[in-house]
This record gives C-alpha cells, sequence and structure tokens, in this order.
C-alpha cells in the first residue's frame, strides 16, 4: 500500500513540474490523469472552455495504483476559466473510493485558485486539507519551490500518525 500518491493532471507541463517537485520533497509516488483525446492546438483550446464552460464530462486516463490501495492523495490540477480543469474534475466525481485525506494543489494563471480548490470539495464530497494555491509564472520561475515546500510541511503535519495510534479495546460484559 502506497502511503501518498500525488495525482495530478497537467495540459502543458507545468503542474507536472510542480507535482514532481512535491513528490520528491515526500518520496512517494504520482499518478496521472490524462486526457483521452490530446488537447493540443486551437481545438484543444476550445474544448478546455467548453468542457468547463459547460461543466461537461472530460474523457481520461488514469496511471496510477488502485485508490482503494492508497492512504491518502494530494489533487493537483490547473485552473481553467476560474474553475477546476475538466479532467481532473470528473476523475474526482468518477472516484468511487478517495482515501480520508485529501490534500489539493491547483494552479492558476491569474485567478480563480481558491474556486478550483472548492470545485475539488464539491467532486469528493469534503474540504480538502491543506490547499494551496501556485502561480503558474511562478513556478516555471522557480519561485514557487518554498511555497510547495511550506505545503509539503503542512500536509505532514496534518496526516494522523498510524503508528502511534491505538486499537481500540472493547471488553463484553461477560469477560469483564
Amino acid at each position: 500500500m502506497d502511503e501518498t500518491v500525488v495525482i495530478y493532471y497537467s495540459r502543458t507541463g507545468v503542474t507536472l513540474t510542480a507535482a514532481t517537485q512535491l513528490a520528491n520533497m515526500l518520496g512517494c509516488p504520482k499518478a496521472e490523469v490524462a486526457d483521452a483525446v490530446p488537447r493540443a492546438g486551437a481545438y484543444g483550446d476550445l474544448r478546455c472552455v467548453v468542457d468547463n464552460l459547460f461543466r461537461r464530462k472530460a474523457g481520461y486516463r488514469y496511471s496510477g495504483p488502485p485508490l482503494a490501495n492508497v492512504r491518502d492523495v494530494i489533487v493537483m490540477a490547473p485552473v481553467w476559466m476560474g474553475r477546476l480543469a475538466a479532467p481532473m474534475r470528473t476523475f474526482l466525481e468518477d472516484a468511487n473510493t478517495l482515501p480520508r485525506l485529501v490534500a489539493a494543489v491547483t494552479i492558476m494563471a491569474r485567478r480563480g485558485g481558491l474556486r478550483a480548490a472548492q470545485d475539488i470539495g464539491d467532486a469528493i464530497g469534503r474540504e480538502p486539507f491543506p490547499v494551496l494555491t501556485l502561480v503558474e509564472q511562478d513556478i516555471i520561475s522557480g519561485a514557487a519551490r518554498a511555497e510547495i515546500k511550506r505545503f509539503a510541511d503542512a500536509y505532514l503535519r496534518a496526516r494522523p500518525d498510524l503508528s502511534q495510534a491505538h486499537r481500540p479495546a472493547w471488553l463484553s460484559p461477560h469477560e469483564a
């Protein structure tokens, strides 16, 4: 069983860059949500707009461990038109078994990162924690590395330490 998996969607490679940095900091694997049909060129741009504008289900492929075999996940995806990218939204809506702890990182060009984090919460039925919103240009320039490190530290503090968990005891009145 994998402890933590960074699940990312990246159309342009910017989210992949941030996901790789975070996974390396945490020493955990990555899993990819990819488009079933590539979104290259002007037609791909148009599909991004239409999928988000009309909240259409987007075709995707998931390459990673079964979610039932993962203790917790960090979801990373870009913001399109102020909302979570359609392939990641669709993946999260379709996911039947997500771990208890779901953290989120959204990557925006200028705005919409917090709304995209709310979209993650809506898709999974609970608020992700912790949440980080990054600016695309900061990832490209390397300026986001310190923010990603702070997020990794906050994430590690948010995880329950299962090695310290005590098994609950129950005694039957007939055995006491």
